[in-house]
């Protein structure tokens, strides 16, 4: 077994919803339980779709399995698989691995032979997804949403596409920030082969350690490559919760026998705040503004969203020229160009210029400062800030949509 899909099976006996992972990591180590014979790709695909109703590869193995579970009981297994184009054969392999890692968990300790309470929260498919991206980070993939569409980028490939029979391939549409993804492979491409829709919450309470950023409400992640923004007192309540959280799960691993009871308050602080997450974080350059919302007073009270944005260390490190390119190459726009002139013995102008747009900096003592000085002024217009205003104005987009016109 690979040590993230251990990791996954060890949370979700911790949290409560072992079943469904128990499913998702054995059809992770099985042959892909769904068939796709060339002459019925369509009817395939269509059968497939009745168990992905929810943006996740890895919960449709979950129905699936359920589905021919109960057919079995009734000696019905194999006719279930033959009208959903399912594998028997894997259908049976998953079963029998289920059992293995069942008893592993045993030999451990987590689990006793009274498997009611591991599953007291397997219904919660926030929770089940959290348990998800635990074990999968870093594979992790921002979905960055255009007027039509939306696009996929990872840090280490950049832009990125779904594996035709992911049921995420068919959608116009994924109502979430992030994916987590098993596996990815490279053709012309780089194409994920499986990939479950996760939120900004279960990224920040279930992802990379997250560390204070350089103001009030700013997280980062992956050494700062991700980075959230939010109401300052949302983003303590979220450092606190991962620290508690982190506690738990290290007590537990000393200790397996011990309940989890004691936690119920921490375990269903983090469920309700998985289940209340609206989704609408952005990726890096949709800095998304911070709206009061009316006061209900019959409502009850649940803490901001973080949405996702940059400041001025910004992706990229430190450097404007890094940040910069950082930024365009996310967007899917080329690295830009710089043109620096001498003004006199001791002053130097850049000018930056990137899609067909060009931004001139201030004059500086140097050539490399000059550049810099471009680049962060391109930065400041490229994410929206306008001073004299404090408006909001989405220039990436406007890049994007230009891009678009430049290529019909």
């Amino acid at each position: 077994m690979e040590p993230k899909l251990g990791k996954m099976i060890i949370l979700g006996a911790i949290l409560n919803c072992l079943d469904p992972i128990l499913t998702i990591v054995a059809g992770l180590s099985v042959r892909d339980p769904f068939l796709a014979p060339l002459d019925k790709k369509d009817l395939a695909e269509a059968a497939k779709a009745q168990f992905s109703r929810d943006h996740s590869d890895h919960l449709a193995i979950v129905r699936a399995y359920e589905g021919w579970r109960d057919a079995e009981k009734d000696h019905a297994g194999y006719e279930y698989c033959w009208k959903n184009f399912l594998s028997a054969q894997s259908m049976r392999v998953i079963d029998s691995l289920r059992k293995e890692f069942y008893s592993l968990l045993k030999d451990t300790g987590l689990v006793d032979s009274n498997p009611t309470i591991y599953n007291a929260w397997s219904y919660d498919q926030s929770l089940v997804r959290a348990v998800v991206c635990y074990g999968l980070y870093p594979g992790i993939c921002s979905v960055v949403h255009n007027d039509k569409s939306f696009s996929l980028k990872t840090m280490e490939d950049g832009q990125v596409f779904l594996y035709s029979n992911s049921v995420n391939a068919r959608d116009t549409k994924i109502p979430f920030p992030w994916l987590a993804f098993n596996e990815k492979i490279k053709v012309n491409a780089v194409f994920l082969r499986d990939s479950t829709a996760i939120s900004d919450s279960v990224l920040l309470l279930f992802g990379g350690s997250i560390s204070k950023g350089d103001s009030d409400g700013h997280l980062k992640m992956l050494g700062g490559y991700l980075e959230f923004f939010m109401s300052s007192s949302t983003a303590e309540m979220f450092q606190s919760l991962r620290k508690e959280l982190d506690e738990l799960i290290q007590i537990k691993l000393l200790h397996p026998k011990m309940g989890v009871h004691t936690y119920h308050e921490l375990l269903s602080a983090i469920r309700l705040i998985l289940s209340g997450d609206q989704c609408s974080g952005k990726f890096v350059f949709n800095r998304q503004m911070m709206t009061q919302q009316p006061s209900n007073p019959s409502s009850t009270a649940t803490p901001s969203q973080p949405s996702m944005s940059r400041t001025e260390s910004g992706p990229g490190g430190d450097n404007p020229k890094s940040q910069l390119q950082t930024v365009l190459i996310r967007a899917g726009i080329a690295a830009p160009v710089y043109e620096t002139k001498q003004l006199s013995n001791t002053q130097y102008r850049s000018t930056v210029e990137f899609n067909g747009t060009q931004i001139v900096g201030r004059p500086c003592n140097n050539k490399k400062q000059a550049e810099k000085d471009a680049a962060a002024e391109a930065l400041e217009w490229l994410l929206g800030e306008n001073r004299a205003t404090n408006g909001y104005v989405d220039h990436v987009s406007m890049l994007l949509k230009k891009s678009k016109k430049d290529h019909y």
